[in-house]
This record gives structure tokens, C-alpha cells and sequence, in this order.
């Protein structure tokens, strides 16, 4: 019997003792294949994660046609596809944004936007991404819920803390250039 026959059997007897199987039989190879993918260990080894929880959650075991291995590979290198999608995309944003801010704003207040952004980094890393989601990537509170797995109300909290604490950090005489930012972010991502 092969390998991903018997991991297949096993989640049918026992999805804990499927699952372990599962991650012990493949992981290191397929966060090999994601790091080769998209050059980072730590954003494949997520991806890589993703993939088992919802090969699991989901029930994908259960309706399986074909390789187990097949499958894994394909989703994980979709995962990758997605992720650098999203990246450079993200990426592209954020460029566009400080362009058009350097070109409104004054070489004095250049600084400023260098303050924002230094600041937006210190943001914690679950608020940070969350910004990053609303204000970067154009999506909507609900969206960035559903992505994450977390309720409404948690991303509108985190929004909040966000926006307090960067009004914080650039004090009350720079924070004109936090509105200035997210107006050029909101008219980028929702145009009229």
C-alpha cells in the first residue's frame, strides 16, 4: 500500500492520526517546493500550513479523485501563485502611493511620509496586516473578517488602534499627512 493510500485510510479512522500522518509525510518537502517558488521559508511554510488546514477543515480527503500527492503540490503551488500575486500587487500600491505623495507634497514634508510609513511598520503584526488589507489592498472590513477567520467587529478595533496610535507617532502637527495618505490610499483602491 502506498504512502498517501494509507494517509487517505487513516483520516477515514481517525482525521487527528490522518492529519499527523499527513504533515509528517510531506511538510519538509512541500515547504521546499513553496521556498523555491517564492524564495521566502517562512511565507511557504505558511502557505504550506494553509493548505493542510484546509485540506482538513474542509474535508478535501473525503473527495479526493487521484494523487494525494498530485493534489498537495497543485494547491501549495497555487497557494505560492496567490501570494505573489497579492505581493506584487501590494507592492505596486505602495509605490504608486508614495510617488503620487512625493510629487503633492513639499521635499520638506518628504520626511513625513517616511515618519508614516517607519511608523505604520511599528504597528503590531496582526493590526499592520489588517491596515494593510483595508488601506493597501482595497478591501473591505467584512473581506479581511472572512479572510482571516475573525469577527467584524475585531478588524473595525484593530482599524481603530491602528489610526490612534499612528496619530500618536506622527503627533498632532504631522497628522495632516496621515489624512493626505489614506485620502490618495481610498481614491486608489475605490475609485468612484
Amino acid at each position: 500500500m502506498k504512502n498517501s493510500e494509507r494517509i487517505l485510510l487513516q483520516f477515514k479512522d481517525d482525521e487527528r492520526k490522518g492529519f499527523r500522518l499527513l504533515y509528517d509525510s510531506f511538510y519538509d518537502s512541500l515547504v521546499l517546493f513553496a521556498t523555491q517558488f517564492i524564495g521566502e521559508a517562512e511565507e511557504a511554510a505558511d502557505i504550506v500550513q494553509e493548505c493542510f488546514v484546509d485540506f482538513w477543515v474542509n474535508r478535501r480527503f473525503s473527495l479526493l479523485q487521484g494523487s494525494l500527492e498530485r493534489y498537495l503540490f497543485s494547491a501549495v503551488k497555487h497557494g505560492c501563485l496567490n501570494y505573489l500575486r497579492n505581493t506584487r500587487r501590494r507592492e505596486g500600491k505602495h509605490e504608486q502611493i508614495r510617488d503620487e505623495l512625493y510629487c503633492e507634497v513639499s521635499s520638506e514634508n518628504s520626511e513625513l511620509i517616511e515618519k508614516l510609513y517607519l511608523a505604520i511598520e511599528m504597528l503590531p503584526e496582526e493590526r499592520r496586516r489588517i491596515l494593510h488589507m483595508v488601506c493597501m489592498e482595497g478591501m473591505k472590513y467584512q473581506e479581511v473578517a472572512d479572510y482571516l477567520g475573525i469577527s467584524i467587529n475585531t478588524v473595525k478595533t484593530q482599524m481603530g488602534r491602528a489610526f490612534q496610535f499612528l496619530r500618536r507617532a506622527l503627533g498632532a502637527d504631522d497628522a495632516l499627512i496621515l489624512v493626505l495618505f489614506f485620502k490618495k490610499i481610498v481614491s486608489c483602491c475605490h475609485p468612484k
